[in-house]
């Protein structure tokens, strides 16, 4: 019986995106009839496909255990009925005992500046706890969680909304920040007020610390000067009270949605921020100033899932993705 023209031999029947590629490779090498070079390049793309499935495979079975790198894990708001990026109590009680579990070990931000700024050592599979925002229910669900674990965190706070109890969700107060930081919480800066989109140039909506916004009073957009000065002016704030209020002697900032260019960089470095971190992927090596997070605060993830996720950092396929993502990000920063 004759086999039809995407028919496959049996061993290498399979679901995944590498076997459909190959499968129509054999399609055009059968149908290539006696085309002889077409089939010849046919035949290299098959042999590179099955070197890279092996390397791939071979990768796949060795320990994902990682030295001298620390994978920084993000989370937003936890609160009993999740949505795109909130979680339960449950959830997050759940990643807490996975990464335990697993292994990984939870160092506190000043081990991980030590690291980074000196390369003083990590523990095998280091990872950082971090949140954003500083919502009100970091203080009710997940610092009583990390107690549990004898666990550290640290919170980037929108400063100027410390204190906000009427919105929704509220906000941390100072009270709060000062008691759970002598429990070896961290609080750093995620800007004093940049971090909602605003108008822009023809009124697109824009990401407040990297963009030009719209100046309604004089129905222009800001020059470049005057970017300059508001943004830094925005983040001095921050650093003025954060160090005013808690005593920080080290300048971080977490970015608004992840977006930065050279000039915010720059701009925050005058502000006296020494490390930044990014909405960018992957796990960070020593003297690394932009930080690379891996997000951990969705709904979708468990705690076996989230292990999965930093394991698959240390793999040729996910640092190939996390080249790919980082690149599309820089992409979409830049152009939209």
């Amino acid at each position: 019986m004759q086999r039809s023209l995407f028919q496959w031999p049996p061993r290498l029947r399979g679901p995944s995106w590498g076997i459909i590629i190959m499968r129509l490779l054999w399609a055009a090498y059968r149908s290539a009839r006696g085309e002889v070079m077409l089939k010849k390049t046919v035949v290299v793309l098959l042999l590179l496909i099955a070197v890279l499935a092996i390397v791939i495979g071979v990768d796949s079975l060795r320990s994902h255990s990682y030295k001298n790198q620390v994978a920084v894990l993000t989370y937003h708001h936890v609160d009993p009925e999740e949505s795109e990026f909130t979680i339960s109590a449950e959830r997050f009680r759940d990643h807490l005992a996975a990464l335990k579990e697993h292994g990984f070990h939870v160092i506190t931000m000043d081990e991980f500046i030590g690291f980074l700024k000196d390369a003083k050592p990590v523990p095998d599979n280091a990872v950082v706890i971090t949140f954003d925002d500083g919502y009100e229910s970091f203080y009710q669900y997940a610092y009583p969680e990390l107690k549990k674990q004898g666990m550290s965190a640290t919170q980037f706070l929108i400063v100027s909304s410390v204190g906000k109890k009427d919105e929704q969700p509220p906000f941390l107060s100072w009270d709060e920040i000062k008691e759970m930081r002598q429990s070896g919480i961290d609080f750093y800066s995620h800007t004093f007020d940049s971090h909602d989109f605003r108008p822009g140039d023809k009124g697109k909506s824009a990401n407040s610390l990297t963009s030009r916004l719209l100046l309604p009073d004089s129905n222009r957009v800001e020059t470049d000067e005057e970017y300059r000065q508001r943004v830094l002016a925005d983040l001095s704030e921050a650093e003025k009270q954060l160090r005013g209020q808690l005593g920080n002697k080290l300048g971080l900032l977490c970015l608004p949605h992840g977006r930065y260019h050279r000039e915010l960089i720059d701009l925050a470095g005058q502000a006296g921020i020494n490390y930044i971190f990014t909405g960018d992927y992957g796990l960070n090596s020593s003297k690394d100033k932009l930080i690379k997070r891996i997000t951990a605060g969705v709904p979708t993830l468990t705690g076996e899932q989230l292990v999965s996720k930093i394991e698959k950092e240390t793999t040729l396929l996910g640092k190939a993705e996390d080249v790919a993502k980082n690149t599309l990000l820089q992409i979409r920063y830049k152009f939209f």
